[in-house]
């Protein structure tokens, strides 16, 4: 009964296929209902699920992402095989027909997926064109990303994508140039992250900047800024040019800025407020906020 449930679904597809074809398009089955999550190993392979929700009334028709496919599997939650129906290879795609399961696992392996390129892990991902979102989980040691030129902090989470695509570039236990400057008698720590070599970080108080040479054109830079150093927000020149800056994580004494800069050359960032117009107004702030908080006690009634 089963086999012959299959071959009436398939003839069906079929049908549904040859009509469509001839008008140019090709549609086999309904869009799923799906979670994609991405895992990338450290070696850029991609270990992918599509949790695809069961369908009782209709065959269901999955794209898979393109690239090298090994290890494919279709099964239930207690990974017994479910059948399916191959369409298509660039890129594969698989039907699958009515059931009354809750979840259907596809997972499979993307070799080479991610590329590395000195020292840079690289992925111009393309997702199926019947996918929502993709989850995406990074290896050990990745703490932020860049997503078409965009830095993102991760922390110890993972980075859901939603569109068409993206960009995806990464480093893996990115190390971190510590630079220090001096004012009076205070001294500043900055952290600067790029696979790039970093000149001395040179503090210009009266213009408000910091700048540092790298040697490496087309890298990409994070400069975490000590907020008591240089207040946003931030504005950064590669030779005097303007370049692309992003605040991209700030957990209240330090801000993460990201730049990518094309070339080689100076690096400087420009911010709003520095170093030692901070003690003018920070004694203000806390005046402030004492007349606030002595104000909202005075309206409590501790009776």
């Amino acid at each position: 009964m089963y086999m012959l449930k299959l071959a009436i679904a398939l003839a069906i597809a079929l049908t549904i296929f040859s009509t469509t074809a001839a008008f140019g398009q090709i549609t086999m089955g309904g869009a799923p209902q799906e979670d994609l999550k991405v895992s990338i190993d450290d070696n850029g392979t991609a270990h992918v699920v599509h949790e695809v929700q069961g369908n009782a009334t209709g065959a269901v028709h999955v794209g898979m992402i393109a690239g090298n496919i090994s290890n494919f599997s279709v099964t239930d939650q207690e990974g017994n095989p479910v059948q399916y129906s191959t369409i298509g290879q660039s890129p594969m795609s698989i039907l699958l027909l009515p059931t009354q399961r809750d979840v259907t696992l596809v997972t499979y392996d993307i070799s080479n997926a991610v590329s590395y390129d000195n020292g840079i892990w690289k992925w111009d991902y393309y997702a199926p064109s019947d996918a929502g979102f993709t989850d995406f989980y990074f290896p050990k040691g990745v703490d932020m990303v860049w997503v078409n030129d965009r830095p993102v902090y991760l922390g110890e989470k993972g980075l859901r994508q939603m569109g068409n695509g993206m960009s995806l570039a990464y480093v893996i236990n990115e190390s971190e140039t510590i630079q220090t400057v001096q004012w009076q008698n205070q001294t500043f720590s900055i952290g600067i992250r790029t696979l790039a070599d970093v000149g001395p970080a040179v503090f210009d108080q009266s213009a408000k900047a910091l700048a540092f040479d790298i040697d490496k054109p087309d890298s990409y830079v994070t400069a975490i800024m000590p907020k008591a150093l240089l207040w946003g927000p931030y504005q950064a020149t590669i030779n005097t040019n303007s370049t692309l800056t992003n605040l991209f994580n700030d957990n209240g004494t330090y801000a993460w800025i990201g730049l990518h800069p094309r070339e080689n050359g100076t690096v400087q960032i420009t911010g709003t407020t520095a170093i030692p117009e901070f003690p003018m107004f920070v004694p203000l702030a806390i005046a402030i906020s004492a007349v606030v908080a002595l104000r909202f006690v005075n309206k409590l009634n501790f009776s």
